[in-house]
């Protein structure tokens, strides 16, 4: 790479989002079926052959967390839970969910999760929690009833899922998700964020390692410029 000014700015703001990155991911550890982004750097094939910084976001799995709580769900392997937004479709790994007061069952910020019949209602005068069985493909029992299927997709090609906020996914019009036949669902689990501490913390003292280089770097550049230009000036 050229020692320029350009190409160093360029490092130092690439630097900057990658510091943003871990920041995030360090905040969200606990935060239930969160997915973790990363960095990718790319060389760009300019004149001055400036680094790029490119953002994605690992889906692999997270570890799960026993509740015991019949309404808490997790996926294992492939596959996300449906829900309905007043903006449309949204697809989340966090299965901590809640039943309302007409017994829909929803996220903890209030959105209905669907079932393959659309919302899932859990209605019984005497409705106590050991009554609801969801079984590991995703069939919801409330006794001996059969309720409904849980709506659980999948998509070909994950890096098409864009963060939403209240830890969703949404998709645009052009990815259509593709209904799970077969899904390993466990009731009474959580899955953990898929982030490990350590490896974030030993990232962002690199990056802020990295960072300070790039500032030495760009100080002593400009001091030979203003140098050279000193020089330059006596001679006229």
């Amino acid at each position: 790479m050229k020692l320029n000014m350009t190409s160093m700015k360029q490092a130092l703001v690439s630097q900057l989002q990658h510091n943003d990155v871990i920041a995030n991911n360090l905040a969200n550890i606990n935060t239930r079926g969160y997915k973790k982004d990363l960095i990718f750097f790319e060389m760009l094939k300019t004149d001055d052959e400036n680094t790029k910084a490119r953002q994605a976001t690992d889906f692999s799995q997270g570890a799960l967390s026993e509740t015991n709580n019949p309404l808490d769900l997790a996926i294992s392997g492939r596959g996300f839970f449906t829900v309905q937004t007043d903006e449309g479709l949204a697809y989340t790994r966090d299965g901590h969910f809640k039943l309302d007061g007409d017994g829909v069952l929803r996220t903890q910020q209030g959105h209905a999760v669907l079932g393959e019949g659309g919302e899932i209602v859990l209605v019984d005068d005497n409705l106590k929690p050991e009554q609801i069985t969801i079984t590991r493909n995703g069939e919801i029992y409330l006794g001996d009833m059969y309720i409904d299927r849980l709506a659980l997709k999948d998509f070909e090609d994950y890096s098409k899922l864009q963060k939403r906020g209240e830890n969703m996914f949404v998709v645009d019009d052009s990815v259509q998700p593709i209904p799970m036949e077969e899904a390993e669902v466990h009731q009474g689990f959580l899955e953990e964020a898929n982030i490990n501490p350590a490896e974030e913390m030993i990232q962002l003292i690199e990056v802020q390692r990295q960072f300070e280089s790039i500032q030495r770097m760009v100080r002593t550049l400009d001091e030979t410029f203003h140098k050279a230009a000193a020089e330059v000036g006596k001679y006229f």
